[in-house]
């Protein structure tokens, strides 16, 4: 009996409900996939760049550095702008695992060319605790991941 006819509406829930939850289990699966390919990278090139840093910034952290917590968190953002933006034209899984590569990998070029040719020296005054210069850093780290995930979404 057609749920409309019928005028329950408990009839008339489940006619709207049953194509939401159809996606849902076509999508999920999916959607894990997805998410456990992306993180692993994601979390792969933060470590990388931790350790390719010359000042060992989660020690600092943990001393209570606040330039350090400071440029380690737009590190943290800045990496998930562009793998953000892989997901919003992805074709299959492929597809979003060679983007994000390549995207991080990009962005951690871009961060070393802004440490080494732009904030030369920066290593030491992070280590030292100067905030003025880190946040700088720290926004001009932002402003080209925004720039980089805007021009990979399209």
């Amino acid at each position: 009996m057609d749920p409309f006819i019928a005028g329950t509406t408990t009839d008339l829930m489940d006619a709207f409900m049953q194509p939401a939850f159809e996606s849902l289990a076509a999508g999920f699966p999916q959607l894990i996939f997805y998410l456990l390919m992306v993180a692993g990278m994601y979390v792969f090139a933060i470590l990388a760049y931790v350790k390719l840093t010359t000042h060992k910034e989660l020690e600092l952290i943990q001393d209570g550095n606040v330039a350090a917590s400071i440029h380690f968190s737009s590190l943290v953002i800045s990496m998930a702008l562009p793998v953000a933006a892989c997901l919003i034209n992805k074709f299959g899984l492929w597809d979003v695992g060679l983007w994000t590569a390549f995207a991080l990998l990009l962005q951690l070029f871009l961060f070393r060319m802004t440490d080494y040719i732009i904030f030369r020296g920066m290593p030491e005054r992070i280590e030292r605790d100067e905030i003025g210069p880190t946040v700088v850093l720290a926004s001009f780290k932002l402003a080209g991941s925004l720039i980089l995930a805007f021009a990979i979404a399209g």
